[in-house]
């Protein structure tokens, strides 16, 4: 009994020593591709003048499939909305721009209880990324939550990037509306699984003594 509890202890601790390393890996957490692809039907305005950014998708509207992989859930008809206009401060003028904090909330169709809901400190917007006509909105110290959210994660991030559908903002201000691809991922956290083995190697010890 006692060399079965040996190896038990070896393999526990082996699980637990590689299991954050392992882990490490990032995942999807939600994603949807562009709903609209039409630049007159967007889903940001970023309006370089003012120095906001403000966005969404009304629950009105159609064609936002919101899916979630970190539990294997798909919401037809979806909706988001950024809670409250964006700070933006220049980096380079027209081009890049850095972002204060803000909240995005993602909801079902005709609900208004969010899914999943993203937090962030600070954020850059760009109507240039990596590929051509590419904007990019990205943030930085991101943390998700929401009904959909059961487990603990780390290492959010999240990106708003489209290929096409730029158009320029009328009138005198500077800025751009655009469509938008949405996807975000982070870390689950380990801690909870390295707890749970060592509560049953004490289990195991109880049992074998």
């Amino acid at each position: 009994m006692k060399k079965h509890f040996l190896i038990f202890i070896l393999l526990a601790l082996i699980f637990v020593g590689f299991l954050p390393v392992n882990a490490k890996a990032s995942f999807t957490v939600a994603t949807f591709a562009d709903p609209s692809g039409n630049s007159n039907n967007p889903l940001f305005t970023a309006d370089f003048t003012a120095l906001t950014l403000d966005g969404g998708w009304a629950d009105s509207k159609t064609g936002l499939t919101l899916q979630i992989p970190y539990n294997g859930h798909t919401f037809a008809n979806a909706w988001f909305d950024v809670n409250g206009v964006v700070t933006l401060s220049s980096v380079i003028p027209n081009a890049f721009y850095n972002t204060g904090p803000g909240k995005i909330n993602f909801y079902a169709d005709n609900n208004t209880n969010p899914l999943i809901v993203i937090d962030f400190n600070s954020g850059f917007v760009s109507p240039y990324g990596f590929g051509a006509n590419e904007v990019l909105f990205t943030a930085a110290n991101v943390r998700i939550t929401g009904s959909e959210i059961t487990g603990t994660l780390s290492q959010e991030q999240f990106s708003f990037s489209c290929f096409a559908n730029t158009a320029p903002l009328p009138g005198c201000h500077n800025g751009f509306t655009a469509t938008a691809a949405f996807t975000s991922s982070a870390v689950p956290e380990p801690a909870t699984i390295a707890l749970l083995t060592l509560g049953g190697l004490v289990l195991f010890k109880r049992k074998s003594t």
